[in-house]
């Protein structure tokens, strides 16, 4: 599913507001709303207290006396219709609107000697407010109401006095959030057109200054991505490049000695024609077979469930029967001295890498010379090392020998220079480096191998 950063912030930023809104028109429509409830109780309270006056008990009989100028004014409304009561000891009518409710229900509030409640009286909804007195020893109820048409249209005043403000607040707000999420997302698709506009052969890093703070660091980063993408390719190229060359050399000295092959009709040099192809074909071998080893070292090149715990002492007794025989054609005493060297890593590379360390050591040792083998751990690190007694690496040239094809100045013999670039490479994929140093002798070289090493009881 597709994430939108643009419908995510708008979700985060207007569902708050949102609530909000919703939380405060119903908090909003009753502060309002009661106050006014009360006032128009209040109104009624006083319309009820105006009978007092007019009721007079004589010789314990109670007259109310009411003119009708009085009641045509206690009855003008041009919204509602008005009622009253007035009720004498044990619910005696004396006056007014005969039936009109005058007991509130059960659960309504009353003020001292005022209640105030709903009702219907013919066949209308009512607010009734009845007050109570005691007049010359005796109880009475003067009661006013109305009905509910002023009620009910001041509250539809009030909603739609709340609600309208409200629903411009709410439409302005989401405009206000959407057009600032806009503006401030502008930077990104700033990012995406410059991106959309690169080509693979004219990468341009991008204006980290113009960028804003937060996605600032993010435009370094991919910067610096482009930047080791860049180097990347450009290894690669001249990667490509210098295997191309190395493989048309021989490729050359094939198709050459075939053609000549062809013409000559002497066995004896038809032999030895056949012979350097074969030779030219297995060096050719070699090279691939040390590309695609490189390959497999480079990050990405083999799977990381490869791995495995394992005991380096034990990998080099395997691949030691063929640096032997190479070493016994060469003239060359070939020595191990091994220890227990637990590491965890894949098995084919590490054998490759201490491969090629043995192997550069032989070729590049005159005969009669010195490699030793060993391996070892010191302090939470498991150490190979290859030693030999040959003409060495100058210091000069230790940081160089590691780049792919590079050859020392005036060697000959078989290699294609790749052997210690997949040292390297190899090493690193393990969480280790390779150094060269020198002998304690004072002559030759010494290749050692630092990679972290693993106790026993995490096998």
């Amino acid at each position: 599913m597709n994430r939108s950063l643009r419908k995510a912030l708008l979700l985060w930023l207007l569902l708050p507001a949102g609530l909000a809104l919703v939380t405060f028109l119903p908090l909003a429509f009753h502060l309002v709303h009661q106050p006014a409830m009360e006032a128009l109780d209040r109104a009624l309270a006083d319309a009820s207290l105006a009978l007092v006056p007019h009721l007079e008990v004589t010789d314990g009989e109670p007259r109310f006396v009411f003119p009708a100028a009085a009641e045509q004014v206690l009855r003008a409304d041009r919204v509602d219709d008005i009622y009253f009561l007035v009720l004498g000891p044990n619910g005696r009518f004396v006056a007014g609107d005969a039936g009109l409710p005058h007991e509130a229900p059960d659960g309504e509030e009353t003020r001292g000697e005022r209640v105030s409640f709903y009702a219907h009286f013919r066949g209308h909804p009512i607010r009734v407010t009845a007050v109570h007195r005691t007049i010359s020893g005796a109880p009475f109820v003067f009661v006013t109401a109305e009905t509910t048409r002023k009620r009910d249209q001041l509250r539809v005043d009030l909603a739609f006095a709340l609600l309208l403000p409200l629903l411009f607040f709410a439409g302005s707000t989401g405009f206000t959030i959407w057009f600032g999420i806009r503006h401030a997302l502008l930077p990104v698709e700033d990012i995406r057109r410059s991106l959309h506009g690169m080509e693979h052969r004219a990468v341009a890093p991008l204006d980290a200054a113009s960028a804003p703070g937060e996605i600032r660091p993010l435009v370094e980063e991919f910067n610096q991505l482009l930047k080791r993408l860049e180097d990347a390719a450009d290894a690669q190229q001249r990667f490509v490049a210098n295997a191309a060359h190395q493989l048309r050399t021989p490729l050359a000295g094939v198709r050459t000695q075939l053609e000549l092959l062809q013409r000559d009709s002497d066995p004896g040099q038809r032999t030895a024609r056949a012979e350097q192809c074969i030779g030219a074909i297995e060096r050719l071998g070699h090279l691939v077979n040390q590309m695609l080893v490189l390959l497999s070292a480079e990050p990405g090149g083999r799977r990381a469930s490869l791995a495995e715990a394992l005991d380096l002492s034990d990998l080099i007794r395997e691949r030691s029967p063929d640096w032997i025989r190479l070493a016994e054609g060469r003239a060359i005493d070939l020595g191990f001295d091994l220890h227990t060297a637990r590491v965890t890593g894949d098995r084919l590379l590490l054998g490759e890498m201490v491969a090629n360390l043995v192997i550069n050591a032989i070729h590049y040792t005159q005969a009669q010379g010195e490699v030793t083998v060993r391996c070892h751990t010191v302090e939470g690190h498991s150490i190979i090392e290859v030693e030999d007694n040959g003409p060495g690496i100058p210091p000069a040239l230790r940081e160089h020998v590691f780049e792919r094809f590079f050859r020392l100045p005036g060697v000959s013999g078989p290699g294609s220079g790749l052997g210690l670039a997949i040292v390297r490479e190899i090493a690193r994929g393990a969480d280790g480096d390779v150094d060269i140093l020198t002998p304690s002798t004072g002559r030759g070289s010494l290749l050692r191998v630092r990679l972290p090493a693993i106790p026993p009881a995490a096998d």
